[in-house]
């Protein structure tokens, strides 16, 4: 076969590689997304990820405000009071406040999937400095204008993404025991209502749209109280990841737990921290003018975004991230084993057929496709080098007759073991993936050009047919 129509046939060969590499690249992509279906449907039947969000000190308010207007009537012009109501919650949020908490974490099972869920014991405290109730209420701004406030029934309440988490709550305010209810009862952050007198004077603030969902209980505030101090004990249970939202003025944050590959998140990095083998501690601290205060509470999700700190527990082993950035090098690996084997050919004066390539590209695909699925039972390493070893003993083996010596297929597998070694290597070094691949690649290079530095490459070339004299 011309040396031309060698590199063509290689050249749809590699084509054909192309649509086979994506069909296992695919493949990946499903499997990751059936695991991301398994760990949601995990955190549907336990609880998902946890944002806890308060507590805030919700001071329901009606007002009723007179304003005297003149009327145009068949006896003339009359003034008459024109009464309209209002309600809102003035919202409090703690001038001091900490968290703690202890997480123990496990690893729940649904087949070969899994995803890891934990179990916190946190202790929310802090205090909150309250004002003379008169000072939140609004005033007239002329003598044609009356205003009449009248006081709920104030509470606590504390949001969070997921109450199914909650296994057990308590507290106390104020050195009073809460009662803890479901709900974030009439706590709309922000939110006001406008109602006319012939409404209804029981009028109350619209549905909790910033807290979302959570628990409230009733309090009753110390007659002149200037600060209340509270503290909450919370059991509560999530999947993946945790969040605390610093809500104070000042805000102390501290977590610890059992899993050793922590991803702090949020918006804010932690101060200190520490992580072991035997797992992680880590404290964060905050003030308003990083925060932006309770300013921080003002905001549904579809507005803006609230201020968070916390953690997610991930998998630094993740076999389907692994098999991912292997599958990225796919097309490279295939390249390089072809033209070793046609550059071998080319040196030895051997025709290889174009199956021949064939048979080989198919082994290198399966490569891809056992270590997905031994990844899956036997962890990524383990599946890794099972898949690299059958595929060295396979095309060693097989190259040996297709070169025609066994010499040159234990060369061959030696080559593609190394080669092996360097995507491994490539893989667990992420950082310095880029510069690894580029002195492989340029190592590869000079490889070639070393040997092939003596080829007459003008003599391959078919011979022209001579003219007569």
């Amino acid at each position: 076969m011309k040396l031309k129509w060698k590199i063509i046939t290689i050249g749809l060969l590699m084509l054909g590689m192309i649509v086979v590499l994506n069909m296992v690249r695919h493949l990946v992509f499903e499997r990751q997304q059936r695991a991301q279906e398994v760990r949601q449907e995990i955190s549907q039947f336990s609880a998902g990820e946890q944002t806890v969000k308060g507590p805030f000190l919700v001071l329901p308010l009606t007002e009723t405000t007179s304003k005297l207007v003149e009327q145009t009537t068949p006896q003339g012009k009359i003034s008459a009071w024109e009464d309209s109501t209002s309600s809102r919650n003035i919202i409090i949020s703690p001038e001091q406040f900490s968290a703690k908490g202890q997480l123990a974490v496990e690893s729940l099972k649904r087949g070969i999937f899994e995803a890891p869920i934990y179990r916190s014991d946190l202790i929310l405290s802090g205090r909150f400095a309250v004002a003379p109730l008169n000072s939140y209420e609004q005033h007239p701004g002329s003598s044609r204008e009356k205003i009449s406030s009248r006081w709920g029934k104030p509470y606590l309440v504390l949001s969070l993404s997921d109450v199914r988490g909650i296994q057990n709550m308590g507290g106390t305010l104020a050195a009073d025991t809460l009662n803890f209810e479901p709900g974030t009862a009439q706590s709309a952050i922000g939110a006001s209502t406008a109602h006319t007198a012939e409404d209804s004077t029981a009028a109350v603030a619209a549905p909790a749209s910033g807290l979302g969902n959570g628990v409230h209980a009733m309090v009753t505030l110390p007659d002149n109280a200037q600060s209340l101090d509270f503290k909450l004990n919370l059991k509560l249970s999530g999947t993946t990841q945790l969040l605390i939202e610093p809500v104070g003025k000042e805000s102390h944050v501290a977590l610890a737990g059992n899993w050793p590959h922590p991803s702090f998140s949020g918006n804010f990095a932690p101060i200190e921290r520490s992580v072991t083998a035997q797992g992680f501690s880590a404290r964060w601290q905050t003030s308003q003018l990083a925060t932006g205060g309770a300013q921080t509470s003002k905001c549904s999700s579809s507005e803006c975004s609230s201020a968070s700190l916390g953690l997610r527990l991930v998998d630094p082993v993740d076999r389907y991230v692994l098999n991912e950035r292997t599958i990225k090098y796919a097309e490279l690996f295939v390249l390089v084993i072809f033209g070793a084997v046609f550059l071998m050919a080319l040196m030895r004066r051997i025709e290889i057929h174009p199956v021949q390539y064939a048979l080989v590209g198919a082994a290198l695909a399966l490569f891809f496709l056992l270590t997905l699925s031994l990844s899956e039972h036997l962890g990524f390493a383990k599946a890794y080098w099972s898949a690299a070893a059958a595929s060295v003993l396979l095309l060693g083996y097989y190259v040996s007759f297709v070169l025609a010596a066994w010499q040159r297929g234990v060369g061959f597998a030696v080559v593609l073991t190394a080669l092996y070694g360097l995507l491994y290597g490539i893989l667990q070094s992420e950082d310095m993936a880029l510069l690894m691949g580029s002195i492989t690649l340029f190592a590869l290079l000079s490889c070639v050009m070393v040997l092939t530095r003596k080829m007459d490459w003008q003599a391959l070339r078919p011979a022209s047919a001579e003219t007569s004299a």
